[in-house]
């Protein structure tokens, strides 16, 4: 303002100047004193020149505030704030005080009752700024503002029983603070406050006994100060909300940058996990899978050759048997070091799930990667594995295929590989097949029906057996309605053969929507004899494989059989696995399609072991994630798999999905599921697999 910048000053200063010019005002129109209206004058003159921060009334403040340790013009909240909102105006208060001022002087000699009124408001007005913390600019405004809005009708479309919507404001629909009526409407009350006054004033006009001038100015003067409360009150809440709105904004911003990094971190590791095996920090297969297809494409066009490695650990379940998955992880990171450091830079290695790993010898003969991979095998045979005092040696089979321009595609060169690999094994593990064109040892491995033949026999024998195992709730364990059906082989030494003995060779050769139909009738049959001996209605999950979910025949066979045993749809939950869901995604979400109508539920299994499943999740109408058990076990001591655990969980309830953890082997890992609000838990801390039968015997 005229050419130079007004600094706010400190609102203890602005208080106490308030206070001595209501004073010398007040003072003033009480000895109609004229001399006072001058020092007033003079004093806002000095104040908008030197600022307020220079002035003298500034002076004495310093000098009381020295000697006096409790001085009695304290700074309350209320006032903080409301000179807060109004400190940018105090310049243009000054002026008004030296203009109304000047007016009240110039009206002395002609009609001095002019003078002491306006003195008697600049008082007041001066005595209300200094006790209830607001400004004649913040009045004036709210003033105008309410001359604009006569009618105190409130838009329908916001909120009426917010504070904000007292003074003009359109607040959210949310904002749930006070009711409001018309008599608390700010425009309302001012409007009756301003008629009341001016009704008095213009009271002078027509009486002049002294008695009711006094009593006339007293009421004024009442009116004046519960109308500067009035105002005060919904300056100072209009004061605090505008606080609070900048605290949250704040917080709000801090946290909006925080999330912003966590997604971002997040994402990252999704990313790299995509690509990366979380246990060996190899490739892992979908990558492979990926670079692989470039090789072939790269072979075929530039006749360039190749060679493709399948390599599988042969000690690797007897270490994870005996000393757990701790150790068995700590093996698969041993060995990938070993890979990594016999292969070259251009070569790819990876690791393709279990114990089975891969390497592209890229521009490499059949010779010379056989020379590499001899070597690569004489050096895990000479690895010894130690935990916790047991020592095991770790042997390897390996399966050889050239990749030429003359190469087939990415499913039969995989096939082959894996066949050569399970030649070598056959041959005697520890050595290296080489799969030829003409290979008369792949061509009988692949005619094998080894294990067909004893899963034939087993069917007929009855020979296989059910296992159920807890899924129990994270909040409740001790909770035991829900379990899931394994399948086991009883041999007729009474040895039982676990699962992976046998369901690879189903899967390879076939034999799944046989398994599966025996495990679902058998089930059925369980529910039936638990439902009517221990009349009790428990829940299971069955896993059902990709064949199955393609075969017609089964699904015809499933529905009779939930007619036949009277089962209800609500208790069964079939598992598919992430794997068969995305590989068969057309007949998955047909089964899952026609048996979740009926009432049936859904989870999918292994959830995580890929993470390319995520595009397709979101169209995947289903119950349950089972997050995989390699992320879990060790969640409680590995933060990147307790972060994938959070993140596959807060998309599973994002999408309304309720999770499932495997693999919970302690106490601790239970513990940490708790935190991350996981649903379910499945693991041998819960639960060991036991024989249906103990449900009903």
């Amino acid at each position: 303002m005229l050419g130079f910048t007004y600094h706010a000053p400190d609102p203890g200063v602005v208080k106490f100047n308030r206070l001595i010019l209501g004073i010398v005002m007040i003072l003033g129109v009480f000895f109609q004193s004229i001399e006072l209206f001058y020092v007033y004058f003079a004093i806002n003159l000095l104040t908008l020149v030197t600022t307020l921060q220079f002035s003298p009334t500034s002076w004495l403040f310093n000098v009381l505030s020295y000697f006096l340790k409790d001085p009695k013009w304290y700074i309350s909240p209320a006032y903080e704030r409301s000179y807060f909102m109004n400190q940018e105006s105090e310049w243009f208060e000054l002026f008004a005080r030296l203009l109304v001022s000047l007016i009240a002087i110039s009206f002395y000699q002609e009609t001095p009752l002019v003078t002491w009124l306006i003195g008697t408001f600049m008082g007041v007005f001066m005595m209300i700024s200094t006790f209830f913390g607001f400004c004649l600019s913040a009045l004036g405004y709210i003033g105008f503002k309410s001359f604009h809005k006569t009618s105190c009708d409130i838009d329908r479309a916001t909120n009426t029983k917010c504070i904000l919507s007292r003074n003009g404001f359109k607040p959210y629909t949310r904002c749930d603070y006070c009711t409001l009526t018309t008599p608390d409407c700010a425009g309302i009350q001012f409007n009756g406050f301003v008629f009341a006054i001016g009704f008095l004033v213009a009271l002078f006009m027509f009486f002049h006994d002294p008695l009711f001038e006094k009593i006339n100015i007293v009421v004024i003067v009442g009116l004046l100060f519960w109308l500067g409360h009035k105002v005060t009150i919904n300056t100072d809440q209009l004061a605090s909300a505008d606080f609070k709105n900048r605290e949250l904004n704040e917080k709000l911003h801090n946290y909006s940058q925080s999330l912003e990094a966590e997604v971002l971190r997040r994402t990252q590791e999704l990313e790299k996990m995509v690509k990366i095996d979380s246990i060996t920090g190899l490739v892992n297969r979908y990558e492979f899978e990926q670079r692989l297809k470039a090789v072939i494409s790269s072979a075929q066009k530039d006749e360039s050759d190749h060679v493709l490695c399948y390599i599988d650990l042969d000690q690797f379940k007897i270490v994870n048997d005996k000393c757990g998955h701790i150790a068995g992880d700590e093996l698969l990171r041993q060995i990938a070091l070993v890979l990594k450091r016999s292969a070259r830079d251009s070569d790819v290695v990876a690791r393709l799930g279990g114990d089975e790993f891969g390497i592209i010898y890229i521009d490499s003969s059949i010779e010379d990667a056989q020379q590499q991979a001899q070597r690569l095998l004489n050096v895990i045979g000479e690895y010894r594995f130690s935990w916790q005092g047991n020592t095991f040696g770790i042997g390897a089979s390996i399966g050889m295929v050239g990749i030429t321009h003359e190469c087939c595609t990415l499913t039969n060169l995989l096939s082959q590989a894996d066949a050569a690999c399970y030649a070598a094994k056959d041959g005697g593990r520890n050595r290296i097949h080489v799969a030829l064109p003409d290979d008369l040892t792949i061509q009988d491995r692949r005619n094998q029906m080894q294990w067909i033949g004893r899963l034939e026999e087993a069917l007929v024998n009855n020979s296989f057996i059910l296992y159920v195992q807890p899924i129990v709730p994270v909040l409740d364990p001790l909770q035991r309605r829900h379990y899931e059906v394994l399948i086991r082989l009883r041999e007729e030494n009474g040895e039982i053969i676990p699962p992976m003995a046998f369901i690879p060779a189903a899967e390879r050769y076939g034999f799944m929507p046989k398994l599966d139909r025996w495990v679902i009738e058998n089930t059925f049959r369980s529910f039936a004899k638990i439902r009517d001996e221990v009349f009790e209605e428990l829940h299971f999950s069955i896993n059902v494989s990709g064949a199955s979910m393609g075969d017609e025949n089964t699904k015809q066979f499933v529905r009779r059989l939930f007619g036949y045993y009277g089962v209800p749809y609500h208790v069964i939950t079939f598992e598919i696995t992430e794997t068969e869901a995305i590989g068969n995604m057309a007949n998955a979400l047909s089964f899952i399609n026609e048996f979740r109508a009926l009432g049936c539920k859904f989870a999918l299994d292994d959830f995580g072991c890929g993470l390319s499943s995520f595009s397709y999740l979101q169209n995947m109408p289903i119950d349950y994630l089972k997050i995989d058990g390699s992320f879990v076990h060790d969640v409680h001591l590995n933060s990147i798999n307790r972060a994938m655990v959070a993140a596959i969980n807060d998309i599973g309830h994002v999408m309304g999905i309720e999770t499932i953890c495997e693999f919970v082997e302690n106490m601790a890992v239970m513990h940490v599921l708790s935190e991350l609000e996981v649903d379910y838990a499945q693991g041998y801390h819960i639960g060991k697999p036991s024989p249906i039968e103990t449900l009903y015997s």
